[in-house]
């Protein structure tokens, strides 16, 4: 059966002598990998449509029992070509691909979370500030997901956050400085600011977001928070946060 989709690339890489393997969100069909036959070879088919970042028209041909979809061909319909020239917006970039890599379920349709992701590369290829770019793609991707933390109350008393809370990463949300017992493990803090930015985020229009101006110690804070909310999702690191963090301070 052949098929389209639109489609952003999230990753290739070689396979065999001419062919590529191809991991790609889709609009209507979620998070899926195909091959692309004789992609090295064929420019006339594929040209730069394989790389990462592009959102494309992808031409498909499926076959019963089979895991891998065949990518027959593929149009370009946007390229990120500021992002791949730019070293810090190329280190957000793949931190984002990553995060939709890890947590977006395979065949799953989520044209919403699609939607934001065309967006946000969008907004990143034109020139708006990478590191906000990251932490609002965070915040509404992992929501869109179920993985929203919760930092608007005490998860133990139920107590509103009035000032500062420490955010809990094993439980995927905040406690008040009277609910939490230290472990001794280093606390990640988080401000009413971070968390009222955390919320106008999550609820802003996407053609108004750029709007916000947060501070570099809100920036900071909302980091160490989804770095361990993600850790613990995940059970691991991402790779590409470690590549982020050497070019640029976050």
């Amino acid at each position: 059966m052949r098929s389209k989709t639109e489609a952003i690339i999230i990753s290739s890489m070689n396979l065999g002598e001419a062919d590529k393997l191809v991991t790609f969100f889709s609009l209507d069909r979620g998070m899926q990998k195909g091959v692309a036959k004789n992609a090295r070879k064929s420019f006339r088919r594929f040209g730069a449509g394989l790389e990462s970042f592009t959102y494309c028209r992808l031409h498909l041909h499926e076959r019963e029992h089979q895991d891998l979809l065949r990518i027959e061909s593929a149009d370009i319909l946007t390229q990120a070509s500021a992002i791949c020239d730019d070293l810090q917006r190329a280190a957000v970039g793949a931190v984002i691909l990553e995060l939709v890599r890890e947590l977006a379920p395979p065949g799953e349709r989520n044209a919403t979370a699609f939607l934001l992701l065309a967006n946000v590369l969008q907004l990143l290829n034109r020139g708006e500030e990478p590191v906000f770019l990251l932490r609002v793609f965070e915040i509404r991707f992992l929501s869109l997901l179920g993985y929203q933390p919760k930092l608007d109350h005490c998860l133990s008393c139920g107590r509103q956050s009035a000032g500062e809370m420490v955010f809990h990463g094993m439980k995927g949300g905040v406690l008040c400085s009277d609910c939490m017992v230290s472990s001794g493990d280093p606390q990640v803090r988080i401000s009413p600011g971070a968390i009222g930015f955390y919320y106008q985020a999550l609820r802003m229009d996407m053609d108004k977001i750029c709007r916000l101006k947060p501070s570099a110690a809100i920036m900071q804070e909302l980091d160490r928070t989804f770095s361990d909310h993600t850790f613990h999702i995940l059970g691991k690191r991402l790779k590409s946060t470690e590549f982020l963090r050497s070019v640029c301070s976050i």
